[in-house]
């Protein structure tokens, strides 16, 4: 382009329109993805906040912090997915290491022990929700009869 004045003038380059101003050259494969997403995954686990498991991500894999966010959140959802599988497993573990140990209690006459076994147990099943805790409480009914007309 010329300018009125004879000198040249060049259109501003920006990261659309100059592939060598591309600092990662477009979008990443699969594989590297689930990398990714999977390192977010193990930094989770070890309880470190959002930002400082964002900061690790986008250093590690020279991406983003708004891509290190995304990755977190598809990690979050993979270990939301993964204890909800979990969950009835591990249910029916406490149960069955609950009811070992009120067989040992009773067997050594520790019936404190067992009371409180026996009411974690009715509260794992449901037994003491506030549903069922309202329909079981004690209602008062009083009734007043007038002696003078009988």
């Amino acid at each position: 382009m010329l300018e009125s004045d004879g000198q040249e003038v060049t259109k501003p380059t920006t990261v659309a329109n100059d592939e060598s101003k591309r600092w990662r050259g477009g979008r990443s494969t699969q594989a590297r993805m689930d990398e990714r997403v999977n390192y977010a995954y193990s930094l989770l686990l070890e309880g470190n906040t959002r930002r400082a498991n964002a900061e690790l991500v986008a250093s590690r894999f020279n991406i983003s912090i708004r891509t290190a966010h995304d990755d977190i959140a598809k990690a979050m959802e993979l270990l939301k997915q993964e204890r909800l599988e979990d969950r009835a497993e591990m249910l029916n573990i406490i149960t069955a290491s609950r009811l070992a140990v009120l067989k040992k209690a009773i067997r050594k006459g520790n019936y404190q022990v067992a009371c409180h076994l026996l009411d974690s147990l009715g509260r794992a099943a449901g037994e003491l929700t506030q549903e069922v805790a309202s329909q079981a409480a004690p209602t008062l009914n009083i009734e007043i009869s007038d002696k003078r007309q009988a």
